[in-house]
């Protein structure tokens, strides 16, 4: 139980940053890293630790290519690293999905609400150069976004990895 009070009390600080100041403190990632790492070893012992380190890892995997693409920050990388830290290698996968899921349904509602608003402009012209291209060369290519386009802005995915790591927790918790 101490284990999810620690992990929740994470995320939610680390939430709370990105939404306010969009970057997650360091220190704050070390720190819940760290912790992650100390519980499980005191739980479980050195195999605990192991299973720590190797979440850590496979949390830092996880979301490194979007991070190599530009899709997520560097931030939220290190923050479900030090998630794989508390729930281990498959609870930071299942963790990982609940949070890309929400991720998407976010990203979804934040696109169509800034559209409907008339706040930003929309992909479809880019969308439909890149299919054009794609049924004339025969080759995909990518377009990134314009400046003020919807799909071009970000918002803060720690609420995401929040909600993803807390619904993995009552997932695990209700079976």
């Amino acid at each position: 139980m101490i284990e999810a009070i620690s992990l929740i009390a994470l995320v939610l600080v680390a939430s709370l940053f990105d939404v306010y100041q969009r970057r997650i403190p360091n220190l704050l990632i070390m720190a819940g890293a760290a912790m992650g790492i100390l519980l499980q070893g005191m739980l479980a012992g050195p195999s605990g630790v192991l299973a720590a380190l190797f979440g850590l890892g496979v949390g830092l995997a996880v979301l490194l290519p979007g991070y190599l693409m530009g899709f997520t920050g560097a931030g939220d990388v290190k923050l479900m690293a030090a998630v794989g830290g508390f729930l281990g290698v498959k609870g930071v996968l299942m963790a990982a999905i609940f949070s890309i899921g929400v991720g998407g349904m976010i990203a979804l509602g934040y696109a169509a609400s800034s559209l409907i608003a008339g706040t930003s402009l929309g992909p479809w012209g880019r969308y439909s150069l890149m299919f054009q291209t794609l049924m004339t060369t025969g080759k995909p290519i990518y377009i990134p976004p314009v400046e003020g386009e919807v799909m071009g802005k970000k918002f803060p995915f720690a609420v995401s990895i929040a909600l993803g790591a807390c619904g993995y927790l009552v997932w695990t918790y209700m079976h």
